[in-house]
């Protein structure tokens, strides 16, 4: 059974106070179930979460799964179809992160009063590919485009502590942890403890370990499907990693991540 969108039907479903077409609404009810639901529904199960009769939730659903939205499995139940996948790449697509992340960089610097970095994991480096500088304090020139190491960067350890523990191990099987200052970590086992410690409380920090004096935080961005995409970091010339303007640096740093997390369609929130 197809749903008619013809003027005059348009004109039937429509909610005259709120001007909404119920059919319409009624579908993206059924959407709304299937994802919270996270495995197939049964057409008396979606009827009764959404409260609609089975003649007209089997109606919706039927459509649905015509044009791809749905798909039936073999039990009989509903589950998701591959064209939201399809919707959803697309929008990805879409998204321009540099324009998307910018107002969050910038309002990042500004209550900082440090600069403010986004970057990415490239093959086995993380690569920074947009900033806003503050306007007061030590100016930086943020390293854009460089490749940055994994090991001794805020944002490198971050997406480590990401990976599985045996990509890491291997990794620096096949390459050395280079010593860029006295306090750069050497040695897998330490790093590897940093690393749990990264995942636990949300964020990880750079204590002067690439360059002497600069202290910086990295916060996880993530996309819709809760995959750590890119990570968002504040650096400067911070006294000590336990300061009170250093500790308010990490709570804006989650604060703009987790908004710009949010922005790209993931719901998990940071726990810090």
């Amino acid at each position: 059974m197809e749903l008619s969108f013809s003027n005059t039907e348009c004109g039937d479903n429509m909610n005259d106070e709120k001007g909404k077409v119920k059919s319409l609404s009624k579908a993206i009810d059924l959407l709304d179930a299937l994802t919270a639901s996270r495995q197939g529904m049964t057409l008396s199960e979606l009827s009764e979460r959404c409260g609609y009769p089975k003649s007209t939730t089997h109606a919706l659903a039927s459509t649905m799964r015509d044009r791809g939205l749905l798909r039936q499995l073999p039990d009989g139940s509903y589950a998701l179809g591959m064209r939201l996948f399809e919707y959803g790449s697309a929008v990805s697509r879409g998204f321009d992160i540099s324009a998307l992340a910018r107002p969050y960089l910038e309002s990042l610097s500004s209550l900082t009063g440090a600069n403010s970095v986004i970057s990415l994991l490239d093959g086995e480096n993380a690569v920074s590919f947009d900033y806003a500088v503050s306007s007061t304090g030590v100016q930086i020139l943020p390293e854009i485009g460089v490749r940055l190491p994994l090991h001794c960067t805020s944002q490198g350890k971050l997406m480590l502590a990401f990976m599985p523990s045996k990509k890491v191990i291997s990794l620096y099987k096949r390459q050395p942890m280079r010593q860029f200052t006295p306090h750069t970590i050497s040695d897998i086992d330490s790093l590897l403890r940093q690393l749990s410690e990264i995942c636990g409380q949300g964020y990880a920090v750079e204590d002067g370990e690439y360059k002497v004096g600069l202290r910086s935080v990295s916060a996880p961005v993530f996309d819709s499907s809760g995959t750590l995409k890119y990570a968002m970091t504040t650096i400067g010339f911070f006294r000590r990693v336990r300061s009170d303007d250093f500790v308010s640096a990490i709570q804006a740093t989650v604060r703009q991540a987790d908004m710009l997390s949010a922005a790209l369609g993931y719901e998990g929130g940071n726990p810090l």
